[in-house]
């Protein structure tokens, strides 16, 4: 099997990928806050945790900034969060698209999900390690604003942890198999590289 050879990127290319994914993750970031809210500004179901973690994976630093900043608007729009709460959940998801994309860069993965070795790196970090990194970031910024108690801290924990996980699960692993032969043969697709 030949190397898929790609275009030179740009940076009008990289741009344009960065505006149309941060659409993309806004849509889906708002949809799933409003679906299924369990209080205190947490989804039970929040689909766009897939698409922070591929973002990272297929776009290098192009979808890590842009899962740190789409939430901004996402959450504003679909759980009404003001703009400066949701501004510094941006360590929460930096750490839900990086961690993942670094794996699977540092051990030469493949995002198509082609081994064991893959499928492992994915769900136990992908979906479970920097959902729970997430989840703990994210609860702690929203108790230190007042917006709930450290008492009920571990109940908004575990519905973020739970509510990002799941979909990261069975979204993103699907999008991984499926998409990635096809997003890998355009120019805006850097992995190994992170720009």
């Amino acid at each position: 099997m030949s190397e898929v050879v790609r275009p030179k990127r740009t940076g009008a290319t990289m741009g344009s990928i960065l505006a149309a994914w941060t659409g993309i993750c806004i849509v889906v970031g708002a949809y799933g806050s409003m679906s299924l809210p369990i209080g205190g500004y947490v989804s039970g179901f929040w689909p766009a945790m897939a698409l922070q973690a591929i973002g990272g994976i297929w776009f290098g630093m192009w979808g890590v900034i842009v899962a740190f900043l789409f939430p901004i608007i996402s959450d504003a729009i679909g759980e009404a969060i003001p703009m400066y709460v949701a501004a510094t959940l941006i360590p929460a998801n930096f750490f839900q698209s990086w961690t993942v994309a670094w794996v699977f860069r540092r051990f030469k993965l493949n995002p198509e999900l082609k081994t064991r070795k893959d499928w492992l790196a994915w769900i136990l970090i992908g979906c479970i390690l920097q959902n729970a990194i997430g989840a703990t970031l994210g609860t702690t910024a929203f108790v230190l604003w007042g917006l709930f108690t450290w008492e009920a801290q571990p109940l908004f924990w575990a519905g973020w942890f739970i509510g990002n996980t799941w979909p990261a699960i069975v979204f993103g692993s699907l999008i991984l198999k499926i998409a990635t032969p096809f997003v890998k043969r355009t120019r805006v697709y850097v992995f190994p590289d992170w720009w």
